[in-house]
Formats: C-alpha cells, structure tokens, sequence
C-alpha cells in the first residue's frame, strides 16, 4: 500500500511548526506530509488532516496549539511534567484536543533545546549539566521522550484514519570511539616523554616507570593500544564504528600528539581508509571561531578526506554558537549532544534530528546524532562499577531498541585495554553489543 501524504491544517505555517512536523510526521514515523493555512480546502482535501489551530475539525487528528511554536522569540515558558495517557508530557492541553497536550511543542521544546538558551548554571566546564535539564529535574533523563510522544501521535492519527500507513521504526546501533590520547608512551617528542618519567617518579610509580621503559624499548605494546581488538570485536559484531580523532591542539585538557606527528598522522589516514572518521575538535574551541577554522583546516589536510562530522572535547557545546562554527566549516554531521555526567536522552531522543537556530529562526544543514551512553560516564561521574553500570546501559539499549532508535555509544581506546583505571571494564562494552543483538 502506497502511504498517503498527511496534510497539517495551521492558520499560520511558522517556520518552528514546519521543522517540528516534517521531522515528526516524515522524518520518525516515515510518513510524508503537506501543509496548508487554508482551513476550507484542508477541509475538503479529503486526505489524513492534522488540525493544528483552537478550532477543532470533526474529521481531522486535532492538536491544541500551546502558543510555541507561533512565537519568534526565545523567552522563558511554564513548562511542567504531568502525565497524559500513562506517558509523561509537557504542554499539556486541558481544554481539549484529541492528543491531550501540544505534541509538536512539546518536542520542538526538546529537540530545539529551547532550555540552553536560557539562563542556567555552568559546569566546571561551562556544559550543560543534566541538573538544569526539565528532564533531569523531574526522573525523565533516561527516557526517550520524542520517541514516546512520536508514537501517541501514530496511534491517534491510525484511531482517525485507519488507512494511514507508517513504516516500523528499525533499530541501530552505531558505536563512537574518541581518540584523545592514541598512545600511552609512544610517539611523544622528548619533552613529554621526559616529563611523563619524571612524574612517575616524583609519584613513586616505580611499575609505571617500567611499563613506560618497556614500551619504549618494544618490549611490550603500547597500554593505549586497542586497533586490533576494535576491530575484531566491531567485526565479530558486524558493527560499523565512527572514529573521532582529537585536533592536536596541545593544552591541559587536550593531551594528543599534534597533527605534525607523523606517526598519528598515518594512524588517521590508516583508520579513515577503513572506517567513518571525524574530527575531535580541541577543549577551548567550542567558542573560538579562529580555533576551530583552523583545527578542522588542518585536519582535512592530514587526512585527506572531506571531514563532515565531529564531536567536542569533553562534550563542550555553547548553543548556538558551537554548532553555528561548525556549519560555517564545514561540518554536516554532529555527535556531542549527550551528557558527560548521566546516561541518557539530552535531547530527549534517539534519532538524529537537523538543528534548528533558535537565534535565526531557521532550520539548519547540521544533524545533530545524540548518544546516550558514555564509558566514563559510569566511571568517573556516577562511579559505579562494571556490573552496575552493564544493568543501566542495558535499561538504556533496550529503551532505545523498543523505539526503533539509534543507539551511540561513546568509547575511548584506552577504555577497552583493560590496563589501568580500566581494568575489567571490558565487559561493557561487550555487554552493551550483546544487549543491542538480542530480539
């Protein structure tokens, strides 16, 4: 059966109402749609209407407009969590409407990420913390709201119009591994590695003193060494990894080999001639434009591939003016969206989505792939152990399997190597590949 178009009936067609519908209707539930502010030839188009005004229509699907996504402006609304047909909600509508509450508000609120451009208090990183989420606040971190809300909105539409056809939403896993640091010991100028001695030293670590004396006298592999045992275990899986790997740019949150490294260098080339490759771009350039023209410059030059995706050092991401840089370089493809300290849904979502500008009004060429599960997430923020961290990542896959999303994983080399403050965290990994193959 050929899906009819779904047509979405608004006296005005705003810019927000147009993103938010076609990514819902076309872009989740796989369904084309059209839009008209003509309420009598909607009317008579004797199509699936979606009624989006005050005025309910009989035979259409009718959504009571909360006043959102009519405005051009970013100012501070009401939104609170109650509970609609068993789901949690926000912009609930009281007076009517055949869906309970204003459901394309309610994720334009979400995926526009109306709530960072608002006043809110930093991290030590000047990130977005889960803390100052409306979901982090009220329990909802870990729940894929848009995929829930997607579904209500399905279901209403086949109550209405049973003839309405949506495709199944197919599940996928897609792991992310960030290069910071490629190499534990090697492939470091003389300074560095003379300095990385002297702290061993000044620690007393004499083990460490000769671990790092064994690697470089190639007795012993590198600790950060993972390529063979990535790539055996994405193999065995059939899964296909994107790899970012940072910009070079030295500072004391960014620790990789520079781009001149020769050694790194064919390290890029070698895993961008097998697999999805982007950019880390370094700490301090979320916000300075110059930085990030030249880190991304650079790197297409050593690389020698057209670089279109990228992920933020410690997930640095000023809204909108990351993103705004980004597109002005080049990038078409975005991994930072999640949150360093929480697994979970930050957009409230596990489907990429294209970022909308607040700030301009305007939809963008920038998809925005959101992850919800990070490796020292569990470590170092909520400092659990492997066996409790694979129990809320696997509540976290199977969320995203149940909804037909995509699942991103972000991983770093050295956490797989089972050496170090990684010991027996292996497993992981393993168990989040394994829960994301189980029917």
């Amino acid at each position: 059966m050929v899906a009819e178009k779904l047509l979405l009936y608004s006296p005005e067609i705003s810019p927000r109402l147009r993103y938010i519908a076609s990514h819902l209707i076309n872009g989740m539930l796989g369904a084309g749609i059209e839009f008209s502010s003509d309420r009598e030839a909607a009317i008579l188009a004797e199509r699936p209407l979606i009624n989006y005004s005050p005025d309910p229509v009989p035979a259409a699907f009718n959504i009571l407009p909360a006043g959102l996504l009519n405005e051009n402006r970013i100012s501070p609304w009401p939104v609170d969590v109650e509970t609609c047909g068993g789901i949690p909600v926000i912009f609930r509508s009281p007076r009517g409407g055949d869906a309970g509450f204003d459901i394309l508000a309610a994720s334009f609120y979400m995926l526009s990420r109306y709530e960072e451009y608002l006043p809110f208090e930093k991290d030590i990183h000047g990130r977005f913390p889960v803390s100052q989420s409306l979901a982090g606040r009220h329990g909802l971190a870990g729940e894929p709201l848009v995929e829930l809300w997607a579904k209500e909105l399905k279901e209403g539409i086949l109550k209405k119009f049973p003839r309405a056809v949506f495709p199944e939403r197919q599940f996928r896993f897609i792991p992310t591994i960030d290069i910071d640091v490629p190499w534990a010991y090697l492939n470091r100028n003389l300074r560095r590695t003379a300095g990385g001695f002297a702290r061993s030293v000044l620690r007393g670590d004499l083990k460490e003193v000769r671990s790092r004396l064994r690697v470089l006298l190639n007795f012993d592999e590198d600790p950060f060494d993972a390529w063979q045992l990535m790539e055996k275990i994405h193999e065995s899986a059939g899964l296909s990894p994107v790899f970012f790997f940072s910009a070079g740019t030295y500072s004391r949150f960014d620790k990789s080999p520079p781009l001149t490294n020769q050694q790194y260098r064919q390290l890029i080339k070698e895993i961008a001639g097998r697999h999805a490759t982007g950019i880390h771009p370094s700490y301090y350039s979320a916000g300075d434009g110059n930085l990030m023209h030249r880190e991304i410059s650079l790197f297409r030059e050593v690389s020698g591939i057209p670089v279109c995706r990228s992920r933020q050092h410690y997930l640095r991401l000023e809204i909108p003016g990351t993103y705004r840089l980004l597109i002005e370089n080049g990038i078409t493809d975005d991994y930072t969206m999640g949150w360093a300290e929480a697994p979970g849904f930050r957009a409230g979502t596990c489907t990429p989505f294209m970022f909308y500008d607040l700030g301009r009004e305007q939809a963008t060429t920038l998809r925005i792939w959101p992850f919800q599960l990070m490796d020292g997430t569990f470590r170092d923020y909520m400092e659990v152990d492997p066996r409790q961290a694979s129990i809320i990542a696997t509540d976290i896959v199977n969320k995203v399997r149940d909804a037909g999303g995509t699942l991103i994983t972000l991983w770093h080399n050295e956490s797989l190597t089972e050496t170090g403050r990684w010991k027996n965290w292996k497993k992981l990994y393993l168990d989040i590949i394994s829960a994301s193959e189980n029917d």
